[in-house]
């Protein structure tokens, strides 16, 4: 694997190459989307409500201006008989798709907004055709506009929305001021990473796949108690439910954290293991959390568009009734080794494992734990326009429950979405105030065991 540090930079790939290898990270999402053909396409997506008045040429370019500077933005790609490559197209800017809907009466224009960008957020893009971006301005009023970008997932992560918005925030203003946008060029473009780790030593990806072999060896599925029939395949929509845990709460969890040698997320991660236990009767099933994954660490990386988020399975063993304290001590060391293996992409582990897949199934887990240190700001600021982001919810879920922990101004906000074809809302609901009291219940009396805890929950 591709060794992220000093002593091994990103080479820019030779001139004469055409023809790009995929990373394994592209590679995994090629074989899921060639699997599954003319299903929804696993897309990442950008919406923004701006208020005030917007300059659309200037914008318009401003987006063309990212979609040239980055070539993954301009990349599709070919069956070979070795395998996939990855093919750079010019840099000739993007269709933007503008839509005026200010002939309709103003009370009935956000909702065939809304329902607009749901209907493009639910396409089938062809890997091979395209295209893979779509972009869309929808003007509402003389002062308000809603925009959104579309990307498939094998050419962009989460984490490339923020690239893509700072740049936004430094080239439209200079656009519309006709003044040169303080850009610094790319030294490297995301070919130049699926190259180098092409010819990269695979010493690091031996040590971590047998470390993921036997992490997850015998790793059996979640399965909630009271979860519907599981379908024969993934397709229902999504749904959330929200709650937020009190500041006090959450300094009382920061606390036992510190007492233990913890972070937050190692405790949200432990009472998470403890809910899930209680809803499945299980004491050994992983919960999966996303890492930025090779690449991102490094700084001419970090400001790419590109693929490099990865995911991490995270077994809990909650054997023994140990007392949470205990508990927490085994996350504690889970966590920190699999962080030492972070860099095996999630693809090469499934196959590592050889583990039957079934359609309506993720595999190797099946609940996710998104959380975030940290209050994010909002990433793009424009000058003269008030900024404000348009939900839209999720369409589609991978696995059968994400939970998304943010801080914010009121507290610890936590989010549970959930496949509808699996979970109904009174499950969810009982699951997310089973998680409060789990957490109230384990600031209170850390060393109580996990059978009274489950009583609690």
């Amino acid at each position: 694997m591709f060794d992220v540090t000093a002593e091994s930079p990103v080479n820019v790939r030779p001139s004469h190459l055409v023809e790009l290898p995929l990373t394994p990270l592209q590679a995994r999402w090629w074989q899921l989307c060639m699997s599954h053909p003319g299903g929804m396409s696993p897309l990442v997506d950008l919406v923004h409500r701006f208020r005030g008045p917007l300059d659309a040429d200037a914008w318009a370019r401003a987006v063309d201006a990212v979609v040239n500077r980055h070539e993954i933005l301009r990349t599709l790609f070919a069956a070979r008989p070795d395998g996939p490559v990855q093919v750079v197209g010019p840099a000739n800017g993007i269709a933007m798709e503008v839509l005026d809907l200010r002939d309709l009466p103003a009370e009935q224009r956000e909702q065939r907004a809304r329902e607009l960008l749901n209907e493009r957020r639910t396409l089938s893009l062809d890997l091979q055709t395209g295209p893979l971006v779509h972009t869309s301005l929808l003007r509402l009023a003389d002062d308000d506009h809603l925009w959104r970008m579309t990307i498939h997932h094998i050419l962009a992560d989460g984490a490339s929305l923020g690239v893509i918005d700072r740049e936004l925030a430094v080239l439209y203003p200079a656009l519309a001021a006709g003044t040169p946008p303080d850009l610094p060029e790319l030294p490297v473009q995301y070919g130049d990473f699926a190259w180098s780790q092409s010819v990269a030593d695979t010493e690091k990806e031996d040590e971590d796949r047998e470390y993921w072999r036997e992490q997850l060896a015998g790793l059996a599925p979640l399965e909630l108690v009271d979860a519907l029939p599981r379908p024969a395949a993934k397709g229902a929509p999504a749904a959330q439910l929200a709650r937020t845990v009190d500041p006090e709460l959450v300094r009382r969890v920061e606390e036992l954290g510190r007492s233990a040698r913890c972070t937050r997320f190692m405790v949200l991660l432990a009472a998470l293991h403890v809910l899930l236990y209680r809803a499945s009767g299980r004491d050994d099933f992983a919960i999966g959390i996303p890492v930025a994954g090779v690449g991102r660490t490094r700084p001419e990386l970090a400001r790419l568009v590109g693929l490099f988020n990865n995911a991490l399975a995270l077994r809990g063993d909650l054997s023994g009734d140990p007392a949470f304290r205990e508990l927490l001590a085994r996350t504690r060391e889970t966590v920190i080794d699999a962080l030492d293996h972070q860099d095996l992409p999630w693809g090469q582990v499934v196959a590592a494992l050889d583990e039957p897949s079934h359609p309506g199934r993720a595999q190797g887990f099946q609940a996710m734990f998104l959380h975030e240190e940290v209050e994010v700001a909002s990433r793009l600021a424009l000058p003269g326009l008030s900024v404000e982001d348009f939900p839209l919810g999720i369409p589609k879920v991978l696995h059968d429950l994400m939970v998304y922990a943010r801080p914010g101004p009121q507290g610890l906000s936590t989010t549970f979405v959930y496949d509808t074809g699996l979970l109904t809302e009174p499950v969810v609901a009982g699951l997310a105030d089973g998680y409060e009291r789990v957490l109230r219940a384990v600031v209170d009396e850390p060393d109580i065991r996990l059978s009274e805890l489950v009583k609690r929950a």
